[in-house]
């Protein structure tokens, strides 16, 4: 074979070998555009982006008789263009869209709504992987001061031979460093219900071996307050009495209102409200259960808490974190319960969780990057014999105190600094399930909270 045909059968076999190589990756892009696109959009986004694939590509190659190597990448390119439009125009009307989430909160549950959760779990383990500083941390949290206490206040009756139970605050909790900073572990009176006292807040270094953690409480005492949750226009969605804010007409009685849990589908666990089982309630999973007498009660569904179609509203929220005084960590674990994380990956994010405490009270606590571990042995230093790990990471964790005027105006306040989202939510629309607290003398005689 002289070099002429020698230079022109490796010519052909290169050619071969390209037109395989691009068959290959143009067939696998075009499944993998494919596959995302049907992930993203769902059946109608699947069906648009094919139609217009379709009917480009006959345009284009098959009425002109071009090569089929061509027509598979007018394809690939066709159907790559339709995906990023479609995708591209349904992301920017959410986020876009002012719903009282932070922009990352509407990019992040955009995502998880879209077929995108798994990539954004790897993703938070990469980011938060960074455990907290164990130096003391310099300053607290607490956004709150004496001033800014509620001023939802009922004017008491005339003195009569009945005694009115007066809520005392809190003991003060003991910081785990000296010194103390300046109100570190200290009560502040926040709210008031039946012109008492009925919230108290305080900030500290719970951890002598992490110092670089800060929690802030917030202890509820119940006696004066009535509790009802409200559903989210997405978590659980749908049509409710007591849908996506507090109307209204219980703003003059609105004292406070705290976030919810997960997302149903990674709460591993129930949600039931309204006489309605959105999803199935499971034996054993930590429950928050408000009464019809409007009163939150926290413990296990099966011993503390029985589903006899008594309560008015039921949410799990994972297993027990705290149980009698104990961390429930070892028990999430032999039940594959990760808290917010993958199981191959443990991440380090603001957390919020609900608790009682051992006189009975109500016990409200977000920390600062920490991994559930963590937040455990916070909650038993504080305080908590049984507790539910609420919403993580970011601005999810939102405890908000309101404040009323003589016109009729409600302004809200967050109780911690690193709670960025928008509390004016609870009121105006509110993207996820969340719990009010009102005061019990102020709320009319009917009302959404008797549904």
């Amino acid at each position: 074979m002289d070099q002429s045909a020698s230079e022109q059968h490796l010519t052909t076999r290169y050619q071969r070998w390209k037109s395989i190589v691009s068959w290959a990756v143009g067939a696998a892009l075009f499944v993998l555009v494919f596959r995302v696109l049907h992930l993203t959009s769902g059946t109608g986004g699947l069906a648009t982006g094919v139609a217009v694939t379709i009917a480009v590509t006959w345009t284009l190659t098959l009425r002109r008789n071009a090569p089929r190597r061509r027509q598979l990448w007018i394809a690939v390119w066709t159907l790559s263009l339709a995906t990023l439009l479609w995708d591209g125009v349904t992301f920017a009307r959410y986020v876009l869209k002012d719903n009282g989430d932070t922009a990352t909160q509407r990019m992040t549950s955009w995502g998880r709504d879209h077929g995108l959760g798994g990539a954004i779990d790897w993703m938070e383990t990469v980011v938060y992987s960074d455990p907290p500083s164990k130096k003391p941390a310099e300053q607290l949290t607490l956004a709150v001061s004496t001033t800014i206490a509620a001023s939802t206040t009922t004017v008491l009756s005339e003195v009569t031979t009945t005694t009115i139970y007066t809520p005392a605050a809190p003991t003060p909790l003991m910081p785990s460093f000296s010194p103390a900073l300046a109100g570190e572990g200290q009560w502040q009176a926040v709210a008031q219900a039946h012109g008492m006292d009925a919230m108290w807040a305080t900030s500290l270094r719970p951890l002598a071996d992490t110092g670089g953690i800060v929690a802030t409480v917030v202890v509820i005492d119940q006696t004066y307050l009535r509790v009802g949750m409200f559903n989210g226009r997405e978590t659980p969605g749908g049509t409710w009495v007591r849908d996506d804010h507090v109307p209204e007409e219980l703003w003059p009685s609105l004292v406070a209102a705290m976030n919810g849990g997960f997302r149903l589908e990674h709460s591993f666990g129930g949600f039931a409200t309204e006489g309605k089982v959105v999803q199935k309630l499971l034996p054993g999973r930590a429950t928050l259960a408000i009464t019809r007498a409007g009163k939150l009660v926290i413990g296990e569904l099966g011993r503390e808490i029985i589903d006899d179609g008594s309560w008015q509203s039921l949410r799990q929220n994972l297993v027990l974190l705290v149980d009698n005084g104990q961390s429930g960590i070892d028990n999430a674990k032999r039940q594959h319960v990760y808290w917010g994380a993958m199981s191959t990956g443990e991440i380090f994010v603001n957390r919020s969780a609900v608790c009682e405490l051992k006189d009975g009270r109500i016990g409200y606590v977000m920390v600062g990057k920490s991994n559930a571990p963590q937040l455990a042995q916070i909650l038993i230093n504080v305080g908590c014999m049984k507790a539910v790990q609420l919403d993580i990471n970011g601005s999810w964790p939102n405890f908000a105190l309101f404040t009323h005027f003589p016109n009729g105006a409600l302004a809200a306040a967050t109780v911690d600094q690193r709670m960025s989202s928008d509390p004016m939510h609870y009121v105006k629309a509110s993207s996820r399930e969340f719990f009010a607290f009102f005061d019990a003398a102020l709320v009319p005689a009917q009302s959404v909270l008797d549904t």
